[in-house]
């Protein structure tokens, strides 16, 4: 039985190639099998070396990782981490949606970069893709094949008609929780909901620095609720959503005019922002009125927030095992008793709205 994970280094720079196989050879469970320099000859070298894992660039000369990147998802059952860069997220979140299931920032060639700390991040990168079954991937077969998120936006069900905000106040907080494979799994959600709902949504996704606001601008593409980075006093607004930002924990203080506030705080679960100080502040403040969702993730950030806003009458919705790209933080809620639902990604926003009217 084979216990290395086999990884294929692709990046048109030999100095940054160089970087991440001297990080990935401090772990004797990983085994370097190649690199390549470009789209071209990661497509041919993944082929011949069938590895596990392959770190792609997505700048490069001849066919960029974008490119490259579908021929790898159909033609190998290799795992795709992308190496992106804080100058363009955007790309960053297409190479998601293509089948990417997940990103490491890019480490700059020319500056000093602390070995141990890329190691450490590399590595837990590279075993949690291991992790992640080849067919869980995000993509389908190939450019003439819908990916699995245009599936599932296809198969949703029509929306239900609910009273506008205009018409009514503020009358739940919904609290969402997401990391590995988070992106896409929001965007579906959220295609799925509309700024007629009288709810105001937070949400917690593990992202590094600079990629929050990216994300903001995706999800505002797929619904007409306006999306936001948190910022420290702002009032929550039915209809309205609001992203954690990098390096500080969001929660909210008040019920009557609930507000955000930031604070940077230790590390919870290895990570900052965490889901379980905003769950713990919406179960405290809006209780029954609160709606906890709980989707695709490494670990178990959100599980004993979500078990708090559960106790106190609040509904909760955890993604199911089957449409996670990793099932660790909805097995995490689901294994304490945390879920009052456990539904597939594409009936969570059926499961929100549902929530919602109830007694709103």
């Amino acid at each position: 039985m084979r216990t290395t994970i086999k990884v294929l280094i692709v990046d048109d720079s030999a100095l940054i190639r160089q970087m991440l196989a001297r990080a990935l050879s401090v772990d004797p469970k990983i085994e370097i099998v190649g690199t390549a320099k470009d789209g071209v000859e990661a497509i041919q070298k993944a082929g011949e070396l069938d590895p596990d894992v392959i770190t792609l660039d997505i700048e490069m000369p001849e066919l960029t990782g974008l490119e490259a990147l579908p021929h790898l998802i159909k033609g190998t059952s290799a795992r795709v981490v992308m190496l992106s860069s804080v100058d363009d997220p955007d790309t960053t979140y297409q190479a998601l949606s293509l089948g990417a299931v997940d990103f490491i920032v890019k480490p700059k060639a020319g500056f000093a970069t602390s070995l141990t700390e890329l190691s450490d991040h590399l590595l837990k990168k590279i075993k949690t893709a291991y992790r992640i079954p080849p067919e869980r991937r995000v993509a389908g077969a190939g450019d003439d094949s819908p990916t699995q998120l245009q599936r599932l936006l296809s198969e949703a069900p029509e929306q239900e008609s609910v009273p506008t905000a205009r018409a009514v106040e503020l009358a739940k907080v919904v609290a969402i929780a997401a990391s590995t494979g988070g992106p896409p799994a929001l965007e579906l959600v959220f295609s799925g909901l509309r700024s007629n709902l009288p709810a105001a949504f937070l949400i917690v996704q593990h992202l590094p620095s600079g990629f929050t606001s990216s994300l903001a601008r995706r999800l505002t593409k797929v619904t007409d609720i306006r999306v936001h980075e948190g910022r420290e006093g702002a009032v929550l607004r039915p209809g309205e959503a609001y992203i954690a930002p990098h390096g500080v924990h969001m929660h909210i203080s008040g019920r009557k005019l609930p507000r955000i506030r930031l604070k940077e705080g230790p590390l919870i679960h290895g990570v900052r922002p965490a889901a379980d100080p905003l769950f713990e502040s919406v179960a405290q403040e809006f209780g029954e009125s609160s709606i906890g969702v709980v989707l695709t993730g490494m670990g178990s950030d959100g599980a004993s927030g979500l078990k708090q806003m559960f106790e106190t009458g609040g509904a909760t919705i955890v993604q199911d095992e089957a449409t996670s790209t990793v099932w660790g933080m909805p097995k995490a809620a689901a294994r304490i008793g945390a879920a009052s639902r456990i539904v597939p990604l594409g009936q969570v926003a059926t499961e929100i709205r549902r929530a919602i009217r109830e007694e709103a």
